[in-house]
């Protein structure tokens, strides 16, 4: 029953690393999309990804305000999680994520 709980927690602990990374990768691209979209397009509102989206809010006058979540939160929680697990997670983690081809880095 032991090994049955460590391996549920790990899996748990994998499942929470995987979602905080998501996030951290995360693009408001399909936000933008959804600020442009009229009443004859709503269907296409499922195929967005608004996970990392906290508010949204049409005004009366037609203005958009859209809410993230905070990245440097999120990579805080997830240094916390891999220091946890193992120091080397981490490291490959944050150096795939500024990889030559995303603009920056080497």
């Amino acid at each position: 029953m032991g090994t049955r709980k460590k391996s549920e927690e790990r899996r748990v602990r994998q499942e929470l690393v995987d979602e905080l990374r998501r996030l951290a990768k995360w693009k408001n691209n399909d936000v933008v999309k959804l600020a442009f979209l009229n009443g004859e397009d709503a269907e296409g509102v499922d195929g967005l990804d608004l996970s990392g989206v906290v508010e949204l809010r049409r005004n009366v006058n037609g203005t958009f305000e859209a809410k993230f979540v905070d990245k440097v939160r999120v990579l805080a929680m997830l240094r916390e999680v891999l220091d946890e697990e193992n120091g080397g997670a981490l490291e490959d983690f944050l150096d795939g994520l500024y990889r030559s081809g995303d603009g920056e880095g080497t």
